[in-house]
């Protein structure tokens, strides 16, 4: 079995609940020394919080260009390849003169990234997070603002499963308020019905059957022991996923300590890139055992 992860642009974190630890944080080296083809290798680029800005290009097509390479390597050697956005795809401010109007979570902008993520060759999936939906001066509702968002990443669903390797899942879901918040905007929240979506995909792919499944959200769950911004995040109660929500939040690694088919989950959110020992972690055992 050879797999490859890596998170060549900044800005993403990562915990396993059990994979070998070489996977979590592998660089373009490690990519390159990929052997021989099997039906359950795979490459898979993970990008964190773009916050594209259409007027400063450039390091982004830098990044993508570091990327190709390795992609179309893996491309020729077994094609299970794809790329996974955590959301955050667009600048929270102004880009043009004279106007007020943020850039993250409008047309423009879902169209930019959509073109930028479509452009490694390779099939890319995406999950939003707290910004994508901020396109307040064009969109009255968060559900008008959510619909232009799937619609422009030719997204179904909020959420993802691809079937990336024989018995290897990647999978994925969105942040779908911003206007309907209960208390901060840039809470990231999953709805219900992907929670209950996600914790059947779980039960249908057990790692009893061999099942490996890698998670990707744009904010890490409560008790991920991913590093976090106290001073920010923490105490505006926007850190982890569903944070006000008491229940919810604390479901997610809950969910991670019943199925050992979750082999990995990636986040972004707090800006820090992986400079840190806690920005890969291992909770695989419920503090009270």
């Amino acid at each position: 079995m050879k797999v490859a992860l890596f998170t060549a642009l900044p800005l993403a974190g990562a915990f396993s609940s059990g994979f070998p630890p070489s996977f979590s944080r592998p660089s373009s080296t490690t990519l390159k020394s990929t052997a021989t083809a099997a039906s359950d290798e795979f490459v898979v680029a993970c990008v964190g919080d773009l916050h594209m800005d259409p007027r400063k290009m450039e390091d982004y097509y830098t990044g993508r260009e570091q990327f190709i390479p390795i992609l179309e390597e893996a491309k020729a050697k077994h094609g299970n390849v794809a790329l996974c956005s955590l959301g955050d795809l667009g600048e929270s401010k102004p880009v043009k003169i004279d106007t007020t109007e943020l850039f993250a979570g409008t047309t423009a902008c879902h169209e930019l990234a959509a073109e930028f993520l479509g452009s490694f060759g390779v099939p890319y999936e995406v999950i939003g997070g707290n910004h994508d939906l901020e396109g307040l001066d064009e969109f009255a509702t968060d559900a008008e603002n959510l619909e232009l968002f799937l619609r422009a990443h030719g997204k179904p669903t909020p959420h993802f499963s691809r079937q990336i390797a024989e018995k290897t899942l990647l999978v994925g879901m969105t942040s779908t308020l911003f206007r309907d918040a209960q208390y901060t905007s840039h809470e990231v929240t999953v709805d219900v019905a992907q929670m209950e979506w996600f914790e059947q995909t779980l039960i249908d792919h057990s790692a009893d059957d061999g099942w490996r499944i890698f998670v990707f959200t744009h904010a890490p769950p409560n008790g991920s022991g991913l590093r976090v911004l106290q001073e920010n995040h923490v105490v505006n109660g926007c850190c982890w996923l569903n944070h006000s929500n008491d229940k919810q939040c604390r479901k997610f690694i809950e969910l991670v300590r019943e199925h050992r088919c979750i082999k990995a989950w990636f986040s972004g959110h707090f800006h820090l890139g992986q400079d840190y020992q806690d920005s890969i972690t291992f909770p695989t055992i419920d503090p009270k055992d």
